[in-house]
């Protein structure tokens, strides 16, 4: 099987199948940025600064193991099918 790494889709299988991105992937970077505005926007040093901080490297945290999460569903689904699987 092969598989094609693409920029509209994660990726397409030989067989044709696309695998679309994760949807809460959206939902995080809309809050990402959000946040970074907010953070942008704090005096630097101050308490508020120091919480505004923490919750953008919350945010990125939740990215990091959002991706890896549905990489490696992604990956271990793709691994346990038939080689000669058509579907």
């Amino acid at each position: 099987m092969g598989i094609d790494l693409g920029i509209t889709s994660l990726l397409t299988t030989s067989d044709g199948e696309k695998v679309a991105y994760p949807k809460n992937l959206q939902k995080l970077h809309k809050k990402l940025r959000l946040a970074g505005k907010y953070l942008s926007r704090k005096t630097k040093g101050s308490n508020n600064y120091h919480k505004a901080r923490l919750k953008v490297a919350r945010i990125h945290a939740k990215i990091k193991d959002s991706r890896g999460d549905y990489t490696h569903k992604l990956t271990t689904q793709q691994s346990q099918r038939k080689p000669n699987d058509s579907s």
